[in-house]
């Protein structure tokens, strides 16, 4: 009687080291692809702002929070079936189905890592994810704003003003011949003209302080044709380089998408460049896709067990394949349900339930040979 409760442990075991040995390679190696490639997103710019090495490590260490979560599904799934396929072509699947060892009895540690692996999805496009997509576009704004606003020879347009540089001086006039024109009062026009301007850190992260020297100020109102000019030694004013102070849904941690949805519900407008719906898809997207964890890690397992005649190799693309087709699914349906051609939450979790139908199908098939 005791031999059937010690066997399961000692194959649980078994299955567990040799799946987690696959899975942390395929973490490994899709974290380092996925870095190196949304790197070089970034890269011109970073090298045209001037970012030595220490910028791009701060880079390269805020996207890899931003893509584990997406990560760890395919490294599972590539992991289970790598492990099942090599357990297959050798023989020992046939083995344990001689031993009396059923299909179903190899699940359980296979849905152990899967619980860990969608836990810590969920942890990651709860709070990690949006907090990396800000830290991100902060820190590459703030390498890159000066060279941004300051490229001579080109008008910015920053908000309600423009600004115009001729060229750029040395330490103690870093930009000569600056120009600035503000249209935010429709009453008046305001244009600033300076031999001399030097940047500095404004009051919020979102600004840079202009420091002028030797201008003058041109006040023209088109209400009348009165003109007045203003000139100064030295003025100094503030430049707003925030390209939109709004952030977007995917940028909103899940407790901030829950109070946006709230304000939404109450007739508010809250300060988001996305609407209603947009925000929850994003509450439905962050619920549905940690479950990729546990769905394609159960459907793996029928999967894996059948001999690939490719080799072994073979488990790394489809592992590959099968989420690239997960994601298809899961987009197409967050897009349909997001402009209301389909119920939102059946949009959102149609990948989901299409995994888990077929799941269960091949599942179902597999068990036949335990009987």
């Amino acid at each position: 009687m005791g031999a059937p409760m010690v066997a399961p442990w000692i194959l649980w075991r078994y299955i567990l080291r040799d799946v987690l040995l696959y899975t942390s390679l395929g973490l490994t190696v899709f974290s380092l692809l996925l870095m190196v490639q949304n790197t070089l997103r970034f890269l011109e710019e970073l090298l045209g702002a001037g970012v030595g090495l220490r910028g791009f490590v701060q880079l390269m260490g805020l996207i890899l929070p931003s893509y584990l979560a997406y990560v760890l599904p395919t490294s599972l799934l590539m992991g289970v079936l790598l492990s099942f396929g090599r357990m297959s072509a050798d023989g020992e699947i046939i083995a344990m189905r001689a031993a009396g060892v059923s299909v179903k009895r190899l699940l359980p540690p296979i849905f152990a890592l899967s619980a860990v692996a969608a836990l810590l999805t969920g942890y990651l496009l709860f709070e990690l994810e949006p907090r990396s997509h800000q830290q991100m576009r902060r820190l590459v704004r703030e390498m890159a704003r000066a060279v941004q606003v300051a490229e001579p020879g080109k008008f910015r347009k920053l908000g309600q003003r423009t600004l115009y540089v001729h060229q750029l001086g040395d330490e103690t006039c870093t930009l000569e011949g600056v120009l600035i024109a503000d249209f935010s009062d429709p009453r008046r026009s305001l244009y600033i003209a300076a031999r001399c301007g030097l940047l500095q850190d404004g009051s919020t992260k979102s600004s840079l302080a202009l420091r002028l020297l030797d201008g003058s100020i041109h006040f023209s109102e088109t209400t009348s044709d009165r003109y007045r000019r203003i000139s100064f030694v030295e003025m100094e004013t503030e430049i707003d380089v925030a390209r939109n102070k709004q952030p977007k849904a995917r940028d909103l941690t899940f407790r901030e998408l829950l109070d946006y949805n709230e304000r939404f519900e109450r007739g508010e407008q809250p300060p988001i460049r996305s609407g209603q719906r947009a925000v929850q898809a994003q509450i439905h997207r962050r619920l549905a896709f940690p479950f990729a964890s546990v769905l394609l890690a159960f459907l793996s397992v029928p999967l894996g067990i059948r001999p690939l005649r490719a080799g072994r190799s073979a488990g790394a693309l489809t592992a590959v394949a099968l989420m690239f087709l997960y994601w298809v699914v899961f987009t197409a349906g967050e897009v349909a349900g997001e402009r209301g051609y389909v119920p939102l939450w059946l949009g959102v979790w149609s990948a989901n339930i299409l995994v888990l139908g077929l799941a269960l199908f091949l599942m179902r098939r597999s068990s036949r040979g335990d009987s």
